[in-house]
Protein backbone atom coordinates (compact mmCIF):
# COMPACT_ATOMS: atom_id res chain seq x y z
CA UNK A 1 0.00 0.00 0.00
CA UNK A 2 2.81 2.38 0.94
CA UNK A 3 4.56 1.74 -2.38
CA UNK A 4 1.38 2.66 -4.31
CA UNK A 5 1.13 5.94 -2.43
CA UNK A 6 4.76 6.75 -3.21
CA UNK A 7 4.23 5.94 -6.90
CA UNK A 8 1.11 8.11 -6.93
CA UNK A 9 2.92 11.13 -5.49
CA UNK A 10 5.87 10.63 -7.84
CA UNK A 11 3.41 10.59 -10.75
CA UNK A 12 1.76 13.79 -9.54
CA UNK A 13 5.16 15.50 -9.21
CA UNK A 14 6.12 14.32 -12.71
CA UNK A 15 2.87 15.62 -14.23
CA UNK A 16 3.22 18.97 -12.47
CA UNK A 17 6.81 19.25 -13.69
CA UNK A 18 5.74 18.53 -17.27
CA UNK A 19 3.02 21.16 -17.02
CA UNK A 20 5.47 23.77 -15.75
CA UNK A 21 7.78 23.08 -18.70
CA UNK A 22 5.15 23.75 -21.36
CA UNK A 23 3.59 26.74 -23.04
CA UNK A 24 -0.14 26.49 -23.71
CA UNK A 25 -1.62 28.29 -26.70
CA UNK A 26 -5.32 28.25 -27.52
CA UNK A 27 -7.87 30.36 -29.29
CA UNK A 28 -10.54 30.79 -31.89
CA UNK A 29 -10.30 32.29 -35.37
CA UNK A 30 -13.72 33.25 -36.73
CA UNK A 31 -14.60 32.40 -40.34
CA UNK A 32 -11.54 30.17 -40.51
CA UNK A 33 -11.51 27.60 -43.32
CA UNK A 34 -7.99 26.24 -42.89
CA UNK A 35 -7.38 23.08 -40.86
CA UNK A 36 -3.94 23.86 -39.48
CA UNK A 37 -1.32 26.51 -38.76
CA UNK A 38 2.43 26.09 -38.88
CA UNK A 39 4.23 26.71 -35.59
CA UNK A 40 7.71 28.15 -36.02
CA UNK A 41 10.36 29.10 -33.50
CA UNK A 42 12.45 32.19 -34.20
CA UNK A 43 16.15 31.75 -33.50
CA UNK A 44 18.73 34.54 -33.78
CA UNK A 45 19.55 33.76 -37.42
CA UNK A 46 16.56 31.80 -38.70
CA UNK A 47 13.00 30.65 -38.11
CA UNK A 48 12.39 26.89 -38.04
CA UNK A 49 9.11 25.00 -38.33
CA UNK A 50 8.74 22.95 -35.15
CA UNK A 51 5.16 21.67 -35.23
CA UNK A 52 1.69 21.84 -36.76
CA UNK A 53 -1.24 23.30 -34.83
CA UNK A 54 -4.55 21.73 -35.80
CA UNK A 55 -7.76 23.77 -36.01
CA UNK A 56 -11.27 22.41 -35.63
CA UNK A 57 -13.97 24.88 -36.66
CA UNK A 58 -11.45 27.64 -36.10
CA UNK A 59 -10.61 26.54 -32.56
CA UNK A 60 -7.27 25.19 -31.38
CA UNK A 61 -5.30 24.12 -28.33
CA UNK A 62 -1.64 23.22 -28.39
CA UNK A 63 1.22 22.76 -25.96
CA UNK A 64 4.85 23.63 -26.62
CA UNK A 65 7.69 22.05 -24.66
CA UNK A 66 9.93 24.79 -23.34
CA UNK A 67 12.86 25.23 -20.98
CA UNK A 68 13.50 28.93 -21.64
CA UNK A 69 11.71 31.95 -23.05
CA UNK A 70 11.36 31.93 -26.83
CA UNK A 71 9.99 33.83 -29.81
CA UNK A 72 7.45 31.99 -31.95
CA UNK A 73 5.35 32.43 -35.07
CA UNK A 74 1.99 30.93 -35.93
CA UNK A 75 1.86 30.99 -39.72
CA UNK A 76 -1.80 31.49 -40.53
CA UNK A 77 -1.34 31.93 -44.28
CA UNK A 78 1.42 32.65 -46.79
CA UNK A 79 1.14 36.40 -46.15
CA UNK A 80 0.11 36.56 -42.48
CA UNK A 81 1.53 35.23 -39.24
CA UNK A 82 0.99 35.77 -35.53
CA UNK A 83 4.16 36.38 -33.51
CA UNK A 84 4.41 35.86 -29.77
CA UNK A 85 6.94 35.54 -26.96
CA UNK A 86 6.41 32.92 -24.28
CA UNK A 87 8.16 31.19 -21.41
CA UNK A 88 7.44 27.88 -19.72
CA UNK A 89 4.19 27.99 -17.79
CA UNK A 90 2.66 30.72 -19.96
CA UNK A 91 -0.89 30.38 -21.29
CA UNK A 92 -1.72 32.49 -24.33
CA UNK A 93 -5.13 33.02 -25.88
CA UNK A 94 -5.48 34.06 -29.54
CA UNK A 95 -8.46 35.54 -31.33
CA UNK A 96 -9.26 37.09 -34.66
CA UNK A 97 -11.42 37.06 -37.77
CA UNK A 98 -9.97 35.25 -40.79
CA UNK A 99 -11.69 37.73 -43.09
CA UNK A 100 -9.52 40.52 -41.72
CA UNK A 101 -6.77 39.14 -39.49
CA UNK A 102 -4.59 42.23 -39.90
CA UNK A 103 -7.11 44.40 -38.08
CA UNK A 104 -8.79 41.92 -35.72
CA UNK A 105 -6.09 39.65 -34.28
CA UNK A 106 -5.37 39.77 -30.57
CA UNK A 107 -3.15 37.79 -28.20
CA UNK A 108 -3.66 37.74 -24.44
CA UNK A 109 -1.50 36.07 -21.82
CA UNK A 110 1.73 37.83 -20.92
CA UNK A 111 3.44 41.22 -20.94
CA UNK A 112 6.12 40.27 -23.48
CA UNK A 113 3.57 39.37 -26.14
CA UNK A 114 1.41 42.41 -25.36
CA UNK A 115 4.42 44.65 -26.03
CA UNK A 116 5.39 42.69 -29.13
CA UNK A 117 1.87 43.10 -30.54
CA UNK A 118 2.02 46.83 -29.77
CA UNK A 119 5.20 47.32 -31.80
CA UNK A 120 3.92 45.18 -34.64
CA UNK A 121 0.67 47.16 -34.87
CA UNK A 122 2.72 50.34 -35.07
CA UNK A 123 4.86 48.85 -37.84
CA UNK A 124 1.77 47.61 -39.72
CA UNK A 125 0.40 51.16 -39.70
CA UNK A 126 3.71 52.57 -40.96
CA UNK A 127 3.83 49.91 -43.67
CA UNK A 128 0.34 50.78 -44.93
CA UNK A 129 1.19 54.49 -45.06
CA UNK A 130 4.48 53.75 -46.82
CA UNK A 131 2.60 51.61 -49.34
CA UNK A 132 0.33 54.55 -50.20
CA UNK A 133 3.37 56.78 -50.67
CA UNK A 134 4.97 54.14 -52.88
CA UNK A 135 1.88 53.99 -55.10
CA UNK A 136 1.91 57.78 -55.43
CA UNK A 137 5.63 57.70 -56.23
CA UNK A 138 5.12 55.21 -59.08
CA UNK A 139 2.23 57.24 -60.47
CA UNK A 140 4.09 60.56 -60.37
CA UNK A 141 7.28 59.04 -61.78
CA UNK A 142 5.26 57.82 -64.75
CA UNK A 143 3.95 61.37 -65.30
CA UNK A 144 7.35 63.03 -64.63
CA UNK A 145 5.88 65.00 -61.72
CA UNK A 146 9.23 65.75 -60.09
CA UNK A 147 7.99 68.26 -57.50
CA UNK A 148 5.52 65.72 -56.18
CA UNK A 149 8.21 63.01 -56.19
CA UNK A 150 10.40 65.17 -53.92
CA UNK A 151 7.49 65.71 -51.53
CA UNK A 152 6.74 61.98 -51.43
CA UNK A 153 10.39 61.17 -50.77
CA UNK A 154 10.42 63.71 -47.94
CA UNK A 155 7.19 62.29 -46.48
CA UNK A 156 8.68 58.78 -46.51
CA UNK A 157 11.79 60.00 -44.68
CA UNK A 158 9.65 61.66 -42.00
CA UNK A 159 7.54 58.52 -41.64
CA UNK A 160 10.65 56.36 -41.29
CA UNK A 161 12.33 58.66 -38.75
CA UNK A 162 9.15 59.01 -36.66
CA UNK A 163 8.83 55.26 -36.30
CA UNK A 164 12.53 54.94 -35.51
CA UNK A 165 12.10 57.51 -32.74
CA UNK A 166 9.09 55.59 -31.41
CA UNK A 167 11.12 52.35 -31.36
CA UNK A 168 13.98 54.07 -29.55
CA UNK A 169 11.60 55.36 -26.86
CA UNK A 170 9.97 51.95 -26.59
CA UNK A 171 13.31 50.17 -26.14
CA UNK A 172 14.51 52.63 -23.50
CA UNK A 173 11.22 52.21 -21.63
CA UNK A 174 11.34 48.38 -21.75
CA UNK A 175 15.05 47.39 -21.93
CA UNK A 176 14.50 44.09 -20.08
CA UNK A 177 11.95 42.75 -22.57
CA UNK A 178 12.66 40.47 -25.52
CA UNK A 179 10.03 42.54 -27.32
CA UNK A 180 12.57 45.39 -27.28
CA UNK A 181 15.17 43.20 -28.98
CA UNK A 182 12.59 42.32 -31.64
CA UNK A 183 11.81 46.03 -31.98
CA UNK A 184 15.50 46.79 -32.57
CA UNK A 185 15.50 44.42 -35.56
CA UNK A 186 12.31 45.74 -37.18
CA UNK A 187 12.55 46.69 -40.84
CA UNK A 188 10.42 48.59 -43.31
CA UNK A 189 10.82 46.57 -46.44
CA UNK A 190 14.57 46.17 -46.92
CA UNK A 191 15.36 49.19 -44.76
CA UNK A 192 16.40 48.52 -41.15
CA UNK A 193 15.65 51.17 -38.54
CA UNK A 194 18.78 50.30 -36.55
CA UNK A 195 22.10 48.56 -37.11
CA UNK A 196 24.39 46.81 -34.65
CA UNK A 197 27.32 48.98 -35.75
CA UNK A 198 25.66 52.39 -35.73
CA UNK A 199 23.30 51.83 -32.78
CA UNK A 200 25.56 49.74 -30.58
CA UNK A 201 24.91 51.85 -27.48
CA UNK A 202 21.17 51.24 -27.71
CA UNK A 203 21.80 47.53 -28.15
CA UNK A 204 24.05 47.55 -25.09
CA UNK A 205 21.16 48.93 -23.04
CA UNK A 206 19.06 45.96 -24.13
CA UNK A 207 21.84 43.47 -23.43
CA UNK A 208 22.58 44.86 -19.97
CA UNK A 209 18.94 44.45 -18.91
CA UNK A 210 18.20 41.15 -20.66
CA UNK A 211 21.37 39.42 -19.43
CA UNK A 212 20.23 39.96 -15.85
CA UNK A 213 16.70 38.75 -16.49
CA UNK A 214 17.38 35.90 -18.95
CA UNK A 215 21.04 34.90 -18.42
CA UNK A 216 20.60 31.52 -20.14
CA UNK A 217 18.68 32.79 -23.15
CA UNK A 218 20.06 31.92 -26.57
CA UNK A 219 18.96 35.39 -27.74
CA UNK A 220 21.04 37.02 -25.02
CA UNK A 221 24.07 34.85 -25.84
CA UNK A 222 23.77 35.74 -29.52
CA UNK A 223 23.45 39.42 -28.64
CA UNK A 224 26.62 39.20 -26.55
CA UNK A 225 28.53 37.71 -29.50
CA UNK A 226 27.29 40.43 -31.86
CA UNK A 227 28.40 43.18 -29.48
CA UNK A 228 31.82 41.56 -28.95
CA UNK A 229 32.34 41.42 -32.70
CA UNK A 230 31.79 45.19 -32.90
CA UNK A 231 34.21 46.02 -30.05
Amino acid sequence: MKSKIIIYFLLVIFLLSCKRNTISISGEIEHCTTSYMLLMQVFPDEAIAVDTVLLLNGKFFHQIKSENIGVYLLKFSDDFFLSFIADKGDKLIFSGDANNMQQTYDIQGNEETRLLVETRRKLDDVYQRAKLLSNEFVRDTYHDNFDSIKMIDSAYTVLFEQHKAYLSRFIRSHPDKLASLMAFYQTLGHNAFFSVKEDKELLKIIYSALSKKYPNSLYVNDLKEKLEEED
